[in-house]
Formats: structure tokens, sequence, C-alpha cells
């Protein structure tokens, strides 16, 4: 009998895609260099697909993330474009035309996309599922002001506080 491979969810392969955008990005003023940093990033992430250490998102950023990222971070996080563009406090009609020319993303939209994807894995850390992951994510929290985890981590202090609940629902201490 042959065994089928499995199909990945649709949430692993937007996480694929994102990647792709992240570690290859397009046409840059330094095209070697790019490719010299695509190897580095691609090494550590052979050794885990999903974690972000603080060499590896300085690298990243240094490189330049394209803009092509952000309709693949919108499907893994489950929300459009529009809101993704939002979260990474761009214009939806900027980060559309960026997108279509393949233009790097400023610096603070680019460690925008780090923060999301490192929430994301903290939460998943969290609460063992993707599911139940996503859901808080995305859920209105009275801690954050009524605001969900994803949209108050918009800015780096937000992200810390949304940090911080995670961890204290993670360890059972007091946000």
């Amino acid at each position: 009998m042959i065994k089928s491979e499995a199909t990945p969810s649709p949430r692993s392969a937007a996480l694929a895609n994102l990647w792709q955008c992240i570690v290859e990005p397009g046409l840059t003023q330094d095209a070697g260099r790019a490719r010299v940093g695509a190897a580095a990033v691609k090494s550590a992430l052979r050794a885990d697909p999903v974690r972000l250490s603080g060499p590896l998102a300085c690298s990243l950023l240094k490189r330049g993330i394209s803009s092509r990222a952000i309709g693949p971070l919108g499907d893994f996080l489950g929300v459009g474009k529009g809101a993704v563009a939002d979260m990474l406090e761009i214009d939806r009609g900027t980060a559309a035309r960026w997108a279509s020319k393949d233009q790097p993303l400023p610096t603070h939209a680019a460690e925008g996309v780090l923060r999301l994807i490192e929430l994301d894995q903290l939460a998943i850390d969290t609460f063992e599922t993707e599911a139940e992951a996503l859901q808080w994510l995305r859920r209105p929290h009275p801690l954050l002001d009524g605001d969900d985890p994803l949209t108050a981590a918009r800015t780096s202090f937000g992200a810390q506080r949304v940090k911080d609940i995670l961890l204290a629902v993670r360890y059972g201490g007091v946000a």
C-alpha cells in the first residue's frame, strides 16, 4: 500500500509562503549581499523554522523584508491584507502598490512582521494548539483596553504587554 503524503494545512502553507517572502527578497540594491544573507537565514531556519532569535531577526531586518510578505502574513494569521497593513501602520493602497513592485517594507513595518510571527509562536507555546492561539490573538482582551492582542502589538510596547500576558497565562502568574 502506498502512503499518501500529508497535505499541509492552509496555515502551514501560508507560513511557508511567508518565509519564502522573507528569506528570498526580490531585487535589492545589493543583490550579492542578499544572496549571502539568504544562505545564513535558510541555515538558521532549518534548525527551527518558526523561532526568531535576536541575531536572525537583526539579519532579516538588515537585508529587508519584501512587501509581498503582507498577503501570506494575513493568510497565516487568518486576517485580510488590509488588516495586516493596518497592524503594520501602512496605508492599504501604499501596501498594495509596494507589493506589486516587490519593494521592501520600511523598517518599522518589517519589525512588525517579525513581531507578529513571534507573538503567534508564543501564543501557540502557551495554548498548545494553533486554533486556540489564533482565537486568543484575535479576541479583545480587557488587559489591553479592549484591543485584541494583534492590534495591541502595533507597537513594541504593546507587543511587550501581550508577551507579558501570555507568559502570565503560561506560568500561572497575574497579568
